[in-house]
């Protein structure tokens, strides 16, 4: 959700106590007895607005008494209507997911569903079906799942919900002066964080250019309002908020303030296309783009659709730099989220002044078995130049690379010296290759964050665009592979089960690169297919 609170109003979120009587309530809410559908257990999540409690096949979402500014349910008559109004405006595109508002009741210390004599209403409840988790986009994309197919059907849904949306010419909602209200305020509220989580020029470089795109295109923004491109739209659409069953569900949506809910069509959009993309999968939000603009063509701008995600991206960085503060005694907690806001603040600059530019070079990494060679080779097959780590170690050490040299995990020719140098050469080659123009793809294991923030520093330094693909598979499968590449004696690769399975220990997950140049990739679908997808965006 779209959070445009002060930090230290977050912060005093973050430091109330739960008062006693909604504690009672929670508990009751903890116990699955509690529940009319007797589920197995409860699971509960909270944010800092809502709490859901989640059994086998239903939820139920509580909202918090709470005043952000923005919003305000501190009374429970403000809590019901904002209760009819979430399952009223997500029928839109949730249909029968929200199965409407119920009362909890109380009577002294005891909650119950069903009504007691002498009861009163002590909260309202949503109720929804269960969302399954497994189908939710997030997490099939953590998985490296493709999801073309879906996300072309999704994109089509998103915008015929759109081009049915309510229309909004008049009023103070999604003109120049609520943009230029919500940029400004944007980097007020960033400004404590320069060269903590935003350095000084990235700050600049996006204040200078946001307020230049709004000074230049003021007539744009007033055109598009005139012309009917400020909507009703969902507000909050990204990728953890969309369910891939068929039909695709979309949930969520903002129900508590229309300011966040009425703006044009193209912010809604950008804000799922830059979702997409700060997860690594240019390749989905171009199959999203491509789908809603083959819907709804009026509605493209590309030079604002870029301006609305340089500013989601923005947003979403200051709410993670939020969320750093609250989490002062979490360091682990606090890191994660300075790291989220580093890659969103990344994301911004790389929209501003990257836009259009190709990615160069590209890694392929992996464990052995992953199926990285697979698909690297023949990626750019008349342009492209493959580094392949197995050739340079052979290469360096003098032998055929035909030639196998099965060890031990770090022995002989992969001891760390050894391992050192390829890697040094890998990106030595790759960034000179870049530099003179060919396409250039690096397939190394790259188990360690060592070498891949060498490379991607290298790369920085010469002005490269590089990208990393991170290729997965289960272990049964690569374990598979590994037997049968030994079998077939086809590839130079000397990986074995015993190097694999100490691999598979060692390797480090790529938390050190910015996170929208990385895509991870379940290595399922045959080669051909991954190249295809791979090809949409490189």
């Amino acid at each position: 959700m779209l959070l445009r609170e002060s930090p230290a109003r977050l912060r005093l979120f973050f430091d109330m106590q739960t008062a006693s009587s909604e504690q009672g309530l929670i508990d009751f809410l903890l116990q699955p007895e509690s529940y009319p559908e007797s589920p197995s257990r409860i699971v509960h999540y909270q944010t800092h607005i809502s709490r859901v409690f989640v059994g086998d096949k239903r939820a139920y979402k509580i909202k918090k008494p709470v005043n952000f500014g923005f919003l305000d349910f501190t009374t429970l008559a403000k809590r019901y209507f904002y209760c009819k109004e979430e399952v009223l405006l997500n029928s839109r595109l949730a249909d029968d997911t929200y199965l409407g508002v119920i009362p909890i009741y109380r009577k002294g210390e005891h909650y119950s569903f069903r009504p007691l004599k002498d009861s009163v209403v002590a909260e309202y409840a949503v109720k929804m079906k269960r969302i399954p988790e497994d189908k939710v986009l997030n997490n099939l994309i953590e998985e490296g799942e493709l999801l073309h197919d879906r996300l072309v059907r999704t994109g089509e849904i998103i915008a015929r919900f759109h081009l049915n949306a309510p229309i909004y010419k008049s009023g103070p909602y999604g003109g120049v002066g609520t943009v230029r209200t919500n940029t400004e305020e944007n980097f007020e509220q960033i400004a404590p964080y320069r060269d903590v989580i935003i350095d000084e020029a990235s700050y600049a470089r996006l204040a200078s250019y946001t307020r230049d795109f709004i000074r230049d295109n003021h007539e744009c923004f007033a055109a598009r309002k005139k012309r009917g491109f400020v909507r009703e739209v969902h507000g909050d659409l990204h990728s953890k908020h969309i369910c891939l069953t068929k039909p695709p569900i979309i949930f969520d949506c903002i129900e508590f303030n229309k300011r966040f809910r009425i703006s044009d069509v193209l912010e809604d959009i950008a804000f799922l296309l830059m979702d997409l993309e700060y997860q690594g999968r240019f390749d989905l939000a171009r199959a999203v783009s491509h789908a809603y603009f083959s819907s709804f063509p009026d509605a493209a701008s590309p030079d604002v659709l870029r301006f609305y995600k340089i500013y989601r991206a923005v947003v979403r960085g200051k709410i993670e730099g939020f969320t750093a503060d609250a989490l002062q005694h979490d360091e682990e907690g606090r890191r994660a989220a300075v790291r989220r806001a580093k890659d969103y603040y990344g994301l911004a600059r790389h929209y501003v002044d990257d836009h259009g530019d190709i990615f160069n070079p590209v890694v392929f990494m992996g464990v052995s078995g992953s199926g990285k060679s697979a698909i690297a080779n023949g990626l750019f097959p008349d342009e492209g130049v493959v580094i392949r780590s197995d050739e340079i170690r052979k290469e360096i050490a003098g032998l055929s690379v035909n030639r196998h040299v099965y060890v031990d995990y770090g022995e002989d020719i992969y001891g760390p010296g050894m391992t050192e140098t390829t890697y040094r050469i890998i990106t030595e080659r790759a960034v000179s290759l870049a530099k003179k123009g060919k396409r250039v793809v690096a397939d190394a294991t790259f188990l360690t964050s060592l070498h891949r923030l060498r490379f991607f520093e290298d790369c920085l330094r010469e002005t490269l665009n590089p990208f990393f693909v991170y290729c997965l598979a289960d272990e049964e499968t690569l374990r598979e592979r590994v037997l049968q590449r030994m079998k077939d004696n086809t590839d130079i690769s000397d990986g074995h089960i015993a190097v694999l399975e100490r691999q598979l220990q060692t390797m480090e997950e790529p938390r050190e690169l910015p996170s929208f140049r990385v895509m991870k990739v379940n290595t399922r679908d045959k080669p051909e297919i991954i190249r295809g997808v791979l090809k949409s965006f490189l």
